[in-house]
């Protein structure tokens, strides 16, 4: 029995939903169990390992870490003693910026880039959603920490080359093989392939 086009369209929007709700709670989860390398001026935010992720599965990705930042800098912050003036700062900018560097890596992560078999467009994607997040989220951090904003930037940006650039490379090049896709898409998930046509 084939389903009607309109309960093909419900499961497929639940899927997604489910799909943000994943990435939201375990983005919330690491940024929380990570609280003391999380939040500070110098950091390594483990959770942002999770951000390429979002050039695999797009709009579910992107606004689950959005919603995940929200949900993990407001508990990390209060944990950590993080100044209660900056916590509304560090949640809006926060997700702001993950909302914006997960489109953008989502968009450039499609373009096909190659330098022989090497998937150049996911490399530049991440070096994308690093440079935003440390010019951003140092900026930020230096106003609410009082200290210089270079030195404010530099302390995120080794964070992230660390969480995004190491660690979030790595987890997009095992989930981004064909087996990992294949299964995700036996799911029912929507995956969002490089185009290889440009």
């Amino acid at each position: 029995m084939r389903r009607e086009t309109k309960d093909r369209i419900t499961v497929s929007r639940s899927r997604n939903l489910a799909l943000a709700a994943v990435f939201g709670a375990l983005y919330s989860a690491l940024v929380i169990g990570f609280a003391p390398i999380s939040n500070l001026p110098i950091q390594v935010r483990v959770a942002d390992a999770l951000m390429p992720l979002a050039i695999l599965f797009g709009w579910p990705a992107i606004l689950g870490l959005g919603i995940g930042t929200v949900v993990g800098n407001f508990a990390a912050d209060s944990i950590t003693g993080f100044p209660s003036a900056s916590i509304g700062l560090d949640i809006a900018g926060g997700s702001f910026v993950n909302l914006l560097t997960g489109f953008l890596a989502w968009k450039i992560g499609q373009r096909g880039w190659k330098i022989r078999n090497w998937n150049m467009s996911w490399f530049v994607a991440t070096l994308v959603e690093t440079a935003l997040i440390s010019v951003v989220v140092g900026g930020y951090l230096s106003v609410a920490f009082s200290i210089p904003l270079a030195l404010s930037i530099l302390g995120i940006l080794a964070g992230e080359v660390v969480a995004i650039n190491i660690g979030g490379f790595v987890l997009l090049n095992i989930i981004g093989r064909a087996r990992s896709l294949d299964l995700f898409k036996s799911w029912g998930l929507q995956i969002y392939e490089t185009n290889r046509n440009q």
